[in-house]
């Protein structure tokens, strides 16, 4: 749809769409014989194309800056160790980026704007119930965590210019809010505030110049709905009733 939320068009099943640079693909995971695995699209819905065949499912794929490769998350059939992976867009080259071997459970890897690092929030054993949001080299090296368990953060997602990660905290409970913090884990910064239980916002997306966010909001037994704000916070407004998990496209010539 365009970002008013007028001109929607119906494309495919699926869930965790990602644009590909140019525009002119779409990727997704879709549950087929009862596992997700990534696909990719035309951006009209056209020429659905299975990437990946592996047992357990994959999800969560996510384009490179050069639309060189598909990064995506993996959880084996044992549900232990999940880890995350890279392919080519033409289905190839299946890599193994991280090489857990405790119970993690890392989902929604995203590839930063010069491709030098990946965002992902993660879920383990050693954190219980509460996820946090961690940065690492494309290669799988150097894995830090960014914001504290206390947040219970996901949904990661880079700004335009990499200077920050904006996600919402607590992942596993109907409340939430949407949060900007430094790949370093320095500058927290709140930019909503979801009071009564039952509300939330949650995955948030910026826009490809870096002034405005799409989100979900949660209230109460409403549907799910798509909002977009400024990214100071400020213009809040709903743009589609009902829908979840948007994903700003890139910037149009």
């Amino acid at each position: 749809m365009l970002p008013n939320g007028t001109d929607v068009h119906h494309l495919t099943a699926g869930n965790a769409p990602d644009w590909s640079p140019d525009g002119q693909k779409i990727a997704f995971d879709d549950i087929r014989n009862g596992q997700p695995q990534v696909f990719t699209m035309n951006a009209d819905g056209s020429d659905v194309q299975q990437l990946t065949h592996l047992a357990g499912g994959a999800a969560d794929p996510s384009y490179s800056p050069d639309g060189s490769l598909l990064v995506f998350d993996h959880l084996p059939p044992s549900g232990c160790c999940g880890n995350i992976w890279s392919i080519r867009p033409d289905g190839t080259g299946l890599h193994q980026i991280t090489h857990f071997t405790t119970e993690n459970f890392p989902f929604q890897p995203e590839f930063s704007p010069d491709g030098q690092r990946i965002v992902f929030w993660e879920q383990s054993a050693h954190g219980g119930k509460f996820a946090a949001i961690f940065v690492m080299r494309a290669d799988g090296t150097d894995i830090r965590q960014v914001t504290p368990l206390r947040l219970d953060a996901a949904h990661p997602k880079w700004s335009p210019d990499g200077s920050k990660i904006i996600f919402n905290n607590d992942a596993h409970l109907n409340v939430g809010d949407i949060f900007t913090i430094r790949p370093d884990g320095t500058g927290l910064k709140r930019l909503t505030d979801v009071i009564p239980l039952g509300e939330a916002d949650f995955r948030p997306d910026f826009s490809p110049d870096g002034t405005m966010i799409v989100f979900d909001q949660l209230k109460g037994s409403q549907p799910i709905s798509v909002w977009t704000m400024r990214s100071d916070s400020n213009n809040a407004k709903v743009i589609k009733s009902n829908g979840v998990e948007p994903n700003w496209g890139p910037r149009r010539s």
